[in-house]
């Protein structure tokens, strides 16, 4: 197949979506003729003849999405004929005004996460199917007790602490501030931020004041973070919108979380997004309702619990996601 991907292809890969479009590139690469196509030099005159001189069978935008996005592919599909277009709903937001033009913009197929996008683009008359994201597990791995030692060592972690991770943008939105009640007796708390997504320093001022440990420069080896830790939190808690509709600062299926899973280690999560849609609470997995139950679930996990959330993660590597998502582009083509 002859695939043009929109994403992001500049900067560090620090950022969920630009590491979705990266992983969807290198996988479908491997077997198909790929054009990435980078979003923020898609108006650039040279952008728009390099998919009209590929000659794709199938357009797909992967930020977002919002209703520039809609419009921007519909414009692609008239500016190069006899394609599929497809659209990735990892994170969306529209307005009332902007959800009533959808239906003129919409796309071929709208790759979703979570029930409740996939039943909003449904009401809206947009054809759905569900793709979750992925994770290297190859890159993200469990290790001894040994080997975690050496990392908290080389990182200038104490040993002896009990290492709370959280892996994230650095914003109010994202209830991070739950990580000041985390910071307490042998836990440590350690925050890797994004700087790409912007960093709130009132809000970082906060938690180095409680005693976490954040950090917002890029880790091009973060899997060694991920194997200092002992746990991994994720707050965040979907917001709503006037209409009532969840609007979040995160994607709907949190790579952090994935790649947590595939160190094996124990998670304690809000039931955000895609999560309880994928995982069942169990294993390794807690979900958490409110910050009491997050202290609860903490408490828990140091006496000691069982952990199999790596043998759970395997399923969702990205060669078995991009699979999938071959044999949807394929049905779609395949369809009148």
């Amino acid at each position: 197949m002859k695939i043009c991907l929109i994403g992001e292809y500049s900067g560090n890969l620090d950022e969920g979506m630009r590491n979705i479009a990266f992983y969807f590139a290198e996988e479908l690469s491997k077997l198909h003729e790929v054009l990435r196509l980078d979003v923020k030099k898609i108006f650039l005159r040279d952008s728009w003849k390099r998919p009209k001189n590929f000659d794709p069978q199938i357009i797909h935008y992967v930020p977002g999405p919002t209703i520039k996005s809609f419009v921007l592919l519909k414009i692609l599909s008239l500016y190069c004929r006899n394609i599929r277009t497809v659209m990735s709903a990892m994170r969306p937001y529209f307005c009332f005004l902007s959800a009533r033009l959808i239906p003129f913009f919409k796309p071929n197929l709208m790759l979703t996460q979570s029930y409740e996008t996939e039943m909003m683009l449904k009401n809206l008359g947009c054809q759905t199917e569900f793709l979750p994201c992925g994770v290297d597990v190859k890159r993200f791995i469990p290790v001894t007790t040994k080997t975690k030692g050496k990392f908290k060592e080389k990182y200038g972690v104490n040993k002896g602490k009990f290492v709370i991770l959280h892996v994230g943008s650095i914003k109010k939105g994202r209830n991070i501030q739950l990580l000041e009640k985390l910071q307490q007796g042998s836990n440590q708390v350690v925050i890797v931020g994004a700087k790409s997504t912007g960093v709130d320093q009132e809000r970082r001022q906060q938690l180095e004041k409680s005693g976490c440990l954040v950090w917002t420069n890029y880790f091009e080896r973060i899997e060694e973070i991920y194997a200092l830790s002992d746990c991994y939190v994720f707050p965040t808690i979907p917001k709503r919108d006037l209409m009532g509709r969840s609007i979040s600062d995160s994607i709907e299926m949190p790579l952090s979380v994935l790649e947590a899973m595939a160190c094996d280690l124990p998670i304690i999560s809000t039931r955000f997004g895609a999560l309880p849609r994928v995982f069942d609470e169990g294993k390794g997995l807690i979900y958490a309702d409110k910050d009491e139950d997050f202290l609860w679930a903490l408490e828990k996990i140091k006496n000691g619990i069982q952990v199999e959330n790596r043998e759970r993660i395997l399923p969702y590597s990205w060669e078995n996601i991009a699979k999938k998502l071959e044999r949807i582009y394929s049905d779609l083509i395949s369809k009148p």
